[in-house]
């Protein structure tokens, strides 16, 4: 089953109710044949009990099904993807994104899927 995901504008702050989060990077990884797609985020607390903050995390929507294929009300690019469920896939996912971004983002570990 696919569901869309609106990419974001790089760098621009995606306000909440705590702070904001930004989207630094997004890119495809190969996997099995198929294109895994992932985003390089930095979510900045801002109005917290515990304080100011930043937190780096990927965050994997899913596998590309159709890449920017219409634009939402907004005028934001929209992709369909399917949600990766399998628990082995995401292991094995997560451990080549780890590989992938070492050098560039040695302090990004966590790894969410949608």
């Amino acid at each position: 089953m696919s569901s869309e995901h609106v990419h974001q504008n790089l760098a621009e702050e995606v306000r909440s109710i705590g702070g904001y989060y930004q989207v630094i990077e997004e890119a495809a990884l190969p996997f099995k044949d198929r294109e895994v797609l992932y985003l390089v985020e930095i979510g900045h607390v801002e109005t917290s009990c515990c304080g100011a903050g930043g937190i780096p995390f990927i965050f994997v929507p899913g596998y590309i099904v159709s890449w920017r294929c219409r634009e939402n009300d907004c005028g934001l690019p929209v992709s369909e993807v399917e949600r990766i469920t399998d628990e082995d896939e995401r292991k094995q996912i997560t451990e080549r994104i780890a590989e992938t971004l070492r050098g560039k983002y040695p302090h990004f570990t966590q790894v969410s899927f949608a």
